[in-house]
């Protein structure tokens, strides 16, 4: 999805081209000129909107990366030391996901064949996994990384990775948790996906907090 596609779906999701303009932090009229098919010039403009989309500006400019895998940070509240500190957080399959959250040990609960290196990724019991389809594009693309926090809590407008089916291995997927009113919905960015209502017999598995792209 392109610069253009990525308002438009801001806008479809409820704000005006105001609100968005101000969230974003340009001009009402750069909003209207992407509409207009007039790209922007300036490359501090494409930062902000990078910023604003999480996602990479060579990969918003072009739809390709040809840099390393970058880590997006997704959690507000995480503030990391000056001294980045190396780490292995062990990449799980979906079906793996329930017994790692059942128990309070992580390395007793799974076994991974895989571990990865990074670097300042908070929590004990945190863990990997691969995106396995489309819904959460243009965000979240079908094989990136992301790291989940099961220890976190959570709040509307977060990312969450979400039991649906209980009893049904890999029934997990990956959603932004949104409020309307008293009810709580899972959120797809992809718009050939549904809202489905998070129901008393669905579990949250753990919130997302970072995001490695892996184009």
């Amino acid at each position: 999805m392109n610069l253009k596609g990525l308002i438009y779906r801001e806008l479809g999701e409820g704000l005006t081209e105001n609100e968005l303009a101000a969230a974003i932090g340009v001009s009402r009229q750069t909003i209207d000129n992407i509409l207009s098919d007039r790209m922007p010039k300036d490359i501090t403009l494409w930062n902000k909107f990078s910023t604003y989309f999480r996602m990479d500006v060579e990969f918003l400019l072009t739809g390709e990366l040809t840099s390393p895998p970058t880590l997006v940070n997704l959690s507000e509240n995480d503030h990391h030391s000056s001294t980045l500190v190396m780490r292995k957080v062990p990449l799980l399959s979906w079906s793996q996901i329930d017994r790692l959250v059942t128990t309070k040990e992580l390395f007793r609960a799974v076994r991974s064949d895989v571990m990865l290196e990074t670097t300042d990724v908070p929590g004990k019991r945190t863990f990997a996994l691969k995106v396995k389809d489309t819904s959460m594009q243009p965000l979240f693309s079908e094989g990136e990384i992301i790291f989940v926090n099961p220890d976190l809590k959570y709040k509307p407008g977060h990312y969450v990775v979400v039991e649906t089916q209980r009893g049904r291995s890999g029934a997990a997927m990956l959603r932004q948790l949104k409020q309307l009113g008293s009810q709580y919905i899972l959120h797809p960015l992809n718009r050939k996906y549904d809202d489905l209502p998070l129901t008393k017999e669905a579990r949250i598995y753990g919130k997302v907090i970072r995001l490695r792209k892996d184009l």
